[in-house]
């Protein structure tokens, strides 16, 4: 089993801290530093014990440092050099096998009254939303030809049947090989199609359906959850 790190939690002046000289990992201070004046600083520094040395958080201790904080939480650790640059490596690059669920993250930004501080811009969610929305293409319907009476029907596809072959019937009696399709509905008529969504679901719907409509034109509702569902579908 692994072994807890020996660690101890200070509250330590900025200026007594380091950041690691090899640490290969460059930031964008300040976004973290918005972040820290929007909601303050929280979490710790991971520091060497015997160095003072920053070995995880150094963007955030410089973001730290330009908003004027004196002091930081930290957690010091008891480890050798060579272990303190094998953690700074790993938290640096595990970080990086993460991945977002990009529908998830649309829907907490819009749902928020501001980015700021949140390391997102209103560009990084239009772009988000653009992105979600690629997938869909409008093709416009074309009307059903229409289809010939109920009696001209039953004599197309009426054929010979071999009554001495049963293999050849269904349970009723007809043939399974040349049985008509379900009927499709009349050229012209409309259906309607109920779908019940929360009340988030439905802001979101809205947005895209304006979205989709200021990209592609004047679409009908109709056009776009066929594309949509032809999109999924695939």
């Amino acid at each position: 089993m692994p072994a807890i790190v020996p660690q101890t939690y200070q509250m330590v002046p900025v200026g007594e801290l380091e950041p690691h000289p090899d640490n290969p990992h460059k930031g964008d201070v300040d976004v973290i530093a918005e972040s820290i004046a929007k909601n303050g600083f929280y979490g710790t520094v991971l520091v060497q014990a015997s160095r003072m040395r920053i070995i995880a958080g150094e963007h955030r201790w410089r973001g730290a440092k330009a908003n004027g904080l004196d002091k930081v939480p930290a957690l010091v650790v008891d480890v050798d050099d060579d272990t303190a640059t094998r953690i700074m490596l790993a938290d640096n690059r595990t970080a990086e096998f993460g991945a977002y669920d990009d529908q998830v993250l649309a829907e907490l930004l819009r749902g928020l009254d501001g980015l700021d501080g949140t390391g997102w811009s209103d560009d990084d969610l239009n772009d988000l939303l653009a992105d979600l929305d690629s997938g869909i293409e409008i093709v416009s319907d074309t009307p059903a030809d229409r289809r010939p009476a109920a009696a001209d029907q039953q004599e197309r596809v009426r054929p010979r049947i071999d009554l001495d072959d049963e293999d050849d019937l269904d349970d009723d009696g007809a043939d399974e090989d040349t049985a008509p399709p379900p009927p499709r509905p009349k050229a012209g008529l409309t259906a309607d199609l109920l779908i019940t969504l929360t009340a988030a679901e439905h802001d979101e719907v809205t947005a895209l359906l304006g979205r989709i409509r200021a990209r592609d034109g004047d679409a009908s509702t109709a056009q776009i959850v066929v594309a949509a569902l032809r999109a999924y579908s695939t």
